[in-house]
């Protein structure tokens, strides 16, 4: 019975017994008032009932008018919430993100993306481990940004940005340990799992390979605080525990505030990098991110290339 032309009608209906009033229905709907009384004519003959009572001035729903309008609008309501309620859905924008570079360095600059894109809802999940298209797809992941030295051939990678690593402590670590570099004894912090499938010392190894010889700490003995992830590690920096090795954008903003200071001089390139993959990166949503976070990398990177000159 329910074709395009009947629930037109229906539409038009729900809106003239809402009012008690064809004219008024008319021009809510951008009608006129002869076009919404021919259409509830049609409507009454064919369900073969009168729907309005027509008075003098006035309209008034009969029996059956009272019935329909209660069902009809009630399935409206319904419709038009489940609508909005998928039109939001569509706005949603699933960001998973290595924990670290989330807290440290995404979070704090999110408000910016919000603000240029405020109907588009960020939903940011911290995990470590990398996601295939499976994981992303069951997910519902819209975003994957990872800390990473492979390159995935199941899903292309966009380069984010260049890592680098430093040894890091704080100024009171520092001044009460003023034989730091050449001292038979030293409290390494450490990131135990830089990445996914990473070895245990994957970023101290790093540096000792490439930093100069007279960028070495001298200890024999290394007294360990492992952790499982970077931020953990900067934080007990932070807390005078001992010599991080450091990534930049997780440091630098603290480097230039003076909360942490450089142990060497030298900075190393890391083994790892940041990237981004995506299912859909023709996606509206995805598309807008990837450019706003591509321009903060940028950005980012300039402002390491001034503070640290790398």
């Amino acid at each position: 019975m329910l074709d395009a032309s009947i629930l037109a009608s229906l539409r038009c209906f729900d809106v003239a017994a809402r009012l008690l009033s064809f004219t008024a229905a008319a021009s809510q709907l951008h009608l006129t008032q002869s076009a919404v009384s021919q259409q509830m004519r049609q409507l009454e003959q064919r369900l073969g009932y009168p729907l309005f009572l027509r008075q003098h001035r006035r309209l008034q729903l009969t029996p059956q008018g009272q019935t329909l309008q209660r069902s009809v609008s009630t399935a409206l309501q319904d419709i038009d919430a489940t609508l909005q309620q998928l039109a939001a859905e569509e706005q949603v924008l699933q960001i998973s993100c290595a924990p670290s570079f989330a807290l440290d360095w995404l979070m704090p600059r999110l408000a910016d993306f919000q603000r240029q894109y405020p109907a588009i809802t960020v939903r940011l999940r911290a995990e470590f481990q990398r996601m295939r298209r499976l994981d992303m797809l069951a997910a519902g992941v819209d975003i994957s940004i990872r800390y990473d030295p492979d390159e995935d051939a199941e899903l292309p990678a966009l380069p984010l940005l260049d890592e680098f690593l430093l040894p890091v402590a704080s100024p009171a670590f520092l001044a009460a340990h003023p034989a730091l570099v050449s001292a038979s004894s030293l409290t390494r912090l450490h990131d135990t799992a830089a990445w996914d499938g990473a070895p245990a010392f994957a970023e101290w190894q790093c540096w000792q390979q490439q930093a100069p010889a007279d960028c070495q700490f001298q200890a024999s003995v290394w007294q360990e605080v492992e952790c499982n992830l970077a931020s953990l590690a900067q934080a007990a920096a932070l807390n005078h525990q001992g010599v991080a090795m450091a990534r930049t954008a997780q440091v630098l903003d603290l480097l230039e505030a003076g909360r942490l200071q450089r142990v060497f001089p030298a900075v190393v390139a890391a083994p790892a990098r940041y990237v981004l993959r995506s299912l859909r990166p023709e996606d509206s949503r995805v598309r807008l991110f990837c450019q706003w976070l591509q321009q903060q990398c940028q950005q980012f990177a300039r402002q390491r290339q001034a503070v640290l000159g790398c």
